[in-house]
């Protein structure tokens, strides 16, 4: 038996050397381990180069310096603001200057957003969270699966992995506040419109919720074009608990 997930894909000799991933929020205050900076560790850990992307740059930088120092793999920070599209195309540039390739981007950055329910909520802070939750793992999807593109495939056809970092409460809710979840459960969504979309590029788009320690996948099976009704059918949600992130062939 094993103790935890890492003991599993130590077990398993899982390699991402020579793939190229970025990481967005990926910074945290301090020494603190928040999602981003513990998903950019795994990745450099399984020999990723990792582009350590966040609004704050000193923290990013302390990302990269984290993976440098303890000989985890290559590592760079770089500040950008993901709602902004002229952002996004920087960090991808700084990517493909840096290590020239993107195989795997990690969309991680959030908010809880606007206070309240529908009656209480500041209008405001709603689009702004919205902006924040949603519309900027649009915004870097759009600038990277371009580059994911040219990739020669590999692990059974894949040419990237895209991961949307969701919530149990965009499948639930309960939450005192309606943004959080609202945005979560979009996520969750745009996750299976994407996998549609990119499924004929060799791209996989997976969604982990990682309250409840898993990964809801979905996947279109080859042969199927994204306009076929047929592809919905093949869209399978399904639960491994464990799963780390990366760039890996589940099927």
């Amino acid at each position: 038996m094993f103790k935890n997930a890492s003991d599993y894909f130590r077990e398993k000799d899982v390699s991402l050397a020579g793939k190229v991933a970025i990481v967005t929020g990926a910074g945290c205050e301090g020494d603190g381990l928040g999602n981003g900076r513990a998903i950019s560790i795994l990745l450099a850990e399984d020999g990723a180069s990792v582009v350590c992307a966040d609004l704050n740059l000193a923290w990013a930088e302390k990302t990269s310096d984290i993976l440098r120092l303890e000989g985890k793999g290559k590592g760079v920070g770089c500040q950008g603001d993901v709602t902004k599209p002229g952002d996004c195309q920087k960090i991808v540039d700084i990517t493909l200057s840096k290590f020239g390739r993107i195989d795997i981007l990690v969309n991680n950055v959030g908010i809880m957003g606007a206070k309240g329910t529908a009656t209480e909520f500041d209008l405001d802070q709603w689009r702004r969270g919205l902006d924040i939750n949603v519309t900027s793992m649009a915004n870097m999807v759009k600038v990277v699966v371009p580059e994911m593109r040219k990739n020669d495939e590999s692990l059974g056809q894949i040419r990237g992995s895209i991961v949307n970092m969701s919530s149990v409460a965009g499948l639930v809710g309960g939450t005192p506040h309606l943004l959080y979840p609202t945005s979560k459960g979009a996520v969750l969504n745009m996750t299976r419109a994407m996998a549609a979309h990119h499924a004929s590029d060799g791209i996989r788009v997976n969604c982990p919720d990682l309250d409840r320690d898993a990964v809801h996948a979905y996947d279109i099976r080859e042969g199927h074009k994204p306009e076929d009704q047929r592809g919905a059918k093949e869209q399978k949600p399904f639960t491994n608990r464990g799963k780390r992130v990366g760039l890996r062939d589940r099927r």
